[in-house]
């Protein structure tokens, strides 16, 4: 078993580097033995992160939207893709959104902090998907655009490691921190 905290291997009780004991409540991963954290945890975080990134991405919108919607788009989606990955790839494995929540993400096969190509590969697979609405305007892109996007959000209730589509995309597991 690999400790929340900091993630190091524990062979007792408690984690030989940090002291942390592991969570008894929740669903362990039975790969890295680590719990596993709950839908709710998950919808807060984001919540919590997407108030975050509010402001910071709509005044990107707004600076470069001058240029284009699409110029516009790309700035906003770099902004939350800065403060993502820059944060997912660190080794406490949290954003803002995930400290408030107590979560953590880490690699699926190890427990370990996540690299740097697989918070892009998180931040990519939404990005893509939500760039759909800007580079598709049709009569069905909100449709799409929405099913995709709860098809990826609630993927976490029917998978046993409860991870979303971008998770298996990116080879991640959410924990409790």
């Amino acid at each position: 078993m690999y400790c929340s905290n900091c993630g190091s291997q524990m062979t007792g009780s408690t984690c030989n580097v940090c002291g942390a004991t592991p969570s008894t409540t929740g669903v362990a991963d039975s790969q890295t033995g680590l719990m596993l954290a709950g839908w709710w945890r998950r919808v807060g975080a984001t919540f919590a992160d997407n108030l975050i990134l509010l402001l910071p991405t709509y005044l990107a919108f707004i600076i470069f939207g001058s240029f284009g919607v699409l110029i516009g788009f790309v700035a906003s989606s770099a902004v939350q893709g800065v403060y993502l990955v820059k944060l997912l790839a660190s080794s406490r494995g949290q954003t803002i959104g995930n400290r408030v929540a107590a979560t953590r993400v880490r690699d699926q096969a190890s427990g370990q902090a996540i690299s740097t190509q697989q918070a892009l590969k998180r931040w990519a697979f939404v990005a893509a998907y939500q760039a759909v609405i800007v580079l598709v305007a049709g009569r069905y892109t909100i449709d799409v655009l929405f099913l995709v996007s709860a098809a990826d959000d609630l993927f976490p209730l029917y998978d046993s490691h409860k991870r979303t589509l971008h998770d298996r995309f990116a080879g991640t597991i959410v924990v409790m921190a």
